[in-house]
């Protein structure tokens, strides 16, 4: 019998999830639901369904698994740039949300304080507390899902930069490519290394004539596709995944001089590819970065788990200060 509960919250573009953890933080159960953009692509700082969905989702997982538990307290991973303190999502390109006041329009829902920061932050924070980087001072995590971002942890704080945007890798622009994003530019790494860049890539080389053996039953091919086409021997599908790891690690090389970091933690959908991906990424790193001792390129240990823990550990850190 549970007296009091936490929940953690992970708002992806594709996926949004949500997690039930018991007074000693362990994690009792999970859900997952499609985020509902009605709004899209048009931007809104008041996204009601979708708040309205997950405080409706919330109170359903406590009732199915904690009946009569307290909710304590809710923990959330926004992506895009957030406004901890004062618990707004500024500017969420995948979302299309701008100034969305989440912290306190969920707290209203659900009668209980409720935090928010960037999700890749919210991700580290659960690898640094039980997953990969525990017991780890210095660790660059990288997300790849339905955007690309990243969160630094040094001497083991987060590094959150001047105003609190550090990590957003996935906007800095990639020489000679020139998709569109979501954010409005051209040529982001995220273009490239997402699960988003790696199913537009598939799609482009399956129009080409290039992976004839790839397909989707519904005709909309994804980054689960093109990994499915690769490990069936496709060539040029394996390709794509040296591409995106190479592209992605010679990125970050640069931050790997700057920062010297023990590991890089590769978390996010596309990191379900394993070492498809991060043996290209690894590559790409160890050939240029000039020193003896080099970082070790893992995945997230905690998997689809990770920003569930970081945002009740962060809701907890934040509730006592």
């Amino acid at each position: 019998m549970m007296n009091q509960v936490h929940i953690g919250v992970d708002i992806g573009g594709t996926n949004t999830a949500i997690g039930l953890f018991d007074q000693e933080l362990a994690l009792r159960a999970k859900r997952s639901f499609a985020t509902s953009l009605p709004h899209y692509p048009g931007k809104t700082d008041r996204p009601i369904p979708f708040l309205d969905e997950l405080a409706e989702r919330i109170f359903r997982l406590v009732g199915e698994h904690a009946p009569g538990a307290k909710l304590a307290a809710v923990g959330m991973g926004v992506p895009g740039r957030v406004d901890p303190v004062n618990g707004i999502a500024l500017a969420a390109s995948n979302l299309a949300w701008a100034n969305v006041p989440v912290a306190a329009e969920m707290s209203e829902r659900l009668g209980v304080p409720v935090y928010i920061d960037n999700d890749v932050r919210i991700f580290m924070l659960g690898e640094a507390m039980a997953g990969a980087a525990k017991g780890s001072g210095s660790v660059i995590g990288v997300t790849l899902g339905t955007g690309m971002a990243a969160a630094v942890m040094v001497d083991g704080k987060m590094w959150e930069g001047h105003r609190g945007f550090a990590g957003e890798l996935g906007h800095d622009q990639v020489p000679g490519y020139h998709a569109r994003c979501n954010c409005g530019g051209y040529g982001c790494l995220e273009t490239i290394a997402s699960a988003t860049g790696i199913a537009r890539l598939g799609a482009e080389a399956a129009a080409n004539g290039r992976i004839p053996f790839l397909h989707s039953p519904d005709g909309r091919i994804t980054a689960r596709d093109v990994y499915l086409a690769a490990m069936a021997g496709d060539s040029a599908a394996a390709d794509i995944f040296r591409f995106v790891g190479a592209t992605l690690g010679s990125k970050l090389t640069t931050a790997v001089y700057l920062l010297n970091p023990e590991m890089i933690i590769v978390g996010g959908g596309a990191a379900a590819a394993g070492e498809l991906l991060l043996g290209p990424l690894r590559e790409a790193i160890y050939g240029k970065y000039r020193f003896e001792v080099k970082p070790a390129v893992v995945a997230a240990a905690l998997g689809d788990s990770a920003g569930l823990y970081g945002g009740v550990h962060y809701a907890i850190g934040r509730g006592s200060e």
